[in-house]
């Protein structure tokens, strides 16, 4: 059986994610450490930084970050080899009992707007692998334009002091609260951002530019909505559900297999 290698931070936010761990591989019996993994290992990280540089290495890696709906920082997405539409994800919850605590979230279905929404990301954040977003913010706000839609756009709130643009040629700059920003948009447009989900849940069409994105995961109709947004809740547990062992259940098996 194979030892798992922690390499969470031990302050803030990620000592509680330690706890919550060791307690899960303690319920399982899976053997932990904090050393440095080799090629072959099984690692725990937070995010997929330095997550991508253990794959890349040929480590197994358990991805913990925020979770997709809900109170992100309450949840914790548990991914394997990847970051959210690139993660596998092998815990199979009921997802009718998963979504139930976030059904008041789910707004009617309402693909009509005066304007087609685009959200600006983070740059350096690590689901846009390195890609520079300005000229994509460009080019989808010239498709768009051309074909004579009112485009707004809206910066991440967190994006200025990392020099991200905060305006866009020809398209009004939105900085309301998510929540309107979503309400008055025919179409929502991300490159790989969680605002996907948030825009399913509003009842807004939304598209996404690649697989790194979980609503790549969603075939883009109002029938597959529900369902697409219930797997999305089977992704996330809270720090008690992970301390308990259940949110890693099939993942243990995973790891004692090798």
């Amino acid at each position: 059986m194979s030892n798992v290698h922690i390499r969470l931070s031990s302050h803030g936010h990620q000592k509680e994610k330690v706890d919550a761990f060791t307690s899960a591989f303690n319920h399982h019996g899976i053997c932990y450490d904090f050393k440095n993994p080799r090629g072959g290992d099984w690692v725990l990280v937070w995010g997929w930084r330095a997550g991508a540089d253990y794959r890349r290495a040929g480590c197994n890696v358990i991805v913990a970050e925020r979770g997709y709906i809900g109170d992100r920082f309450k949840y914790t997405s548990i991914g394997i080899n990847g970051l959210n539409g690139r993660a596998t994800f092998v815990e199979t919850p009921d997802p009718d009992e998963r979504f139930e605590p976030h059904k008041h979230l789910l707004k009617p279905w309402d693909p009509h707007g005066d304007y087609v929404l685009i959200c600006g990301q983070v740059p350096g954040d690590a689901a846009l692998a390195g890609v520079d977003l300005n000229p994509w913010y460009r080019r989808k706000a010239d498709e768009y334009l051309s074909k004579g839609y009112r485009v707004k756009f809206r910066p991440h709130p967190l994006g200025a002091v990392r020099g991200a643009i905060q305006h866009l040629g020809g398209c009004e700059t939105d900085s309301s609260p998510l929540h309107e920003s979503l309400s008055g948009a025919g179409l929502v447009i991300t490159y790989n951002s969680n605002t996907g989900v948030d825009a399913l849940l509003a009842g807004k069409a939304a598209t996404c530019e690649n697989e790194g994105a979980l609503i790549h995961r969603w075939d883009g109709s109002e029938s597959d909505r529900v369902r697409f947004l219930k797997e999305v809740s089977c992704y996330q547990w809270l720090d008690d559900e992970i301390a308990s062992g259940e949110a890693i259940a099939n993942l243990a098996e995973m790891i004692k297999n090798g």
